[in-house]
């Protein structure tokens, strides 16, 4: 088979892009016999999409097309068929973000649904670019891939596509989220200028990743705790800025040879969103051993399973318990969530993607 990959997400440091990376690199090294096609567009940083193909030994087609000019063309006009851009493959598979039109046989990740769940906590922009192209995908995509049976009910109730169609396939995580040795977790203390005990939080700052509540939560724990501190990692994206409370340190987006350890020294893991499609985040931490805390909604418990402590995102006071809770108890749950993180992994994400490529390939041929 020769199969076309969009790779237009992989450099915007968020999960998307974390998936889009690590789907590839485990499809090409998991399956040499087939050729892999890595294709996506931009203006400003094509070069990066050009080094991500080199790494990863595929061909590429990388376009100078703003993604915004992608949008247009794809999910608004739905003209310009992607094989004019790329030539002749046997299967498609097609990004978070845009759409395109074809002939070839198609699958398609959906990470979520958040404009149709969480309509506030998003953009109009956001939204518009979203509805747009999830409804190319209800009518054209040959199979649907959801990264949690949360996103499949999702898409069963909000898109009505057909339940046969959709292929549950849970992420992975990498092999360097470890525990890691207590060395390098000092030195990643001090790099961050973090001195005793802290809360780890990592996503993009926004409504939807609930930080106000969580900041709410630590400024109520902080005298049982002193010295706490709560560290919310993470790029700022969309919404009112986040006022400056003492002992939250915001270091912004945090690289990720410096996550292993960040996870592995926190106390505890608080991660209260309000609806993900997956949540990467928490599953990484749990590989570190991290004692984590996420919501009771969504796609979170398919997550951390019995490892994690489940909150009430949108009760403060449930917050708090559950992070004192977690402390308490770190030794216990670092135990279960290494164990529990062992059971995602990226070689077992391509495989059962792949088998979804050849499932549609053999009903084309039927």
């Amino acid at each position: 088979m020769k199969i076309a990959i969009d790779i237009s997400q992989a450099i915007y440091g968020t999960g998307v892009s974390v998936y889009t990376k690590n789907l590839a690199a485990s499809l090409i090294s998991s399956f040499p016999q087939e050729e892999f096609l890595l294709f996506g567009g931009s203006l400003r940083r094509r070069d990066d999409l050009e080094k991500i193909a080199r790494r990863l030994k595929a061909k590429s087609v990388i376009y100078p097309y703003p993604p915004k000019v992608m949008d247009f063309i794809w999910n608004s006009l739905h003209v310009l068929p992607v094989e004019k851009l790329i030539g002749q493959v046997d299967l498609v598979h097609t990004s978070d973000w845009a759409e395109p039109p074809s002939s070839l046989p198609k699958v398609t990740t959906v990470h979520d649904l958040v404009p149709f769940k969480f309509p506030q906590t998003t953009t109009d922009s956001i939204r518009q670019t979203h509805r747009k192209r999830l409804a190319w995908v209800a009518r054209e995509s040959s199979a649907v891939i959801a990264v949690s049976q949360s996103t499949k009910k999702d898409l069963i109730e909000s898109l009505k596509i057909p339940e046969e169609k959709i292929h549950v396939i849970y992420e992975g995580v990498e092999s360097r989220y470890s525990p890691q040795p207590p060395a390098i977790t000092a030195a990643i203390k001090r790099k961050y200028h973090l001195e005793g005990d802290y809360l780890f939080s990592l996503s993009t700052l926004e409504p939807r990743k609930n930080q106000d509540r969580l900041i709410q939560a630590y400024t109520q724990i902080k005298d049982k705790y002193p010295g706490l501190k709560l560290v919310l990692g993470g790029k700022t994206g969309w919404g009112e800025k986040i006022k400056p409370v003492e002992g939250v340190i915001m270091p912004g987006f945090i690289p990720d040879a410096d996550l292993p350890a960040l996870y592995s020294g926190c106390i505890a893991f608080p991660f209260p969103s309000l609806y993900e499609g997956f949540g990467l985040s928490p599953l990484q931490a749990m590989a570190c051993g991290a004692a984590v805390v996420t919501s009771n909604v969504s796609s979170m418990p398919e997550v951390v399973g019995k490892a994690g402590i489940l909150v009430d995102p949108e009760d403060v006071k449930s917050i708090k318990a559950g992070i004192i809770r977690a402390i308490k108890n770190r030794a216990d749950l670092r135990a279960k969530s290494i164990k529990r993180a062992s059971q995602f992994t990226w070689e077992e994400t391509a495989k059962k993607t792949y088998q979804v490529y050849q499932q549609v390939i053999k009903q084309k041929n039927k």
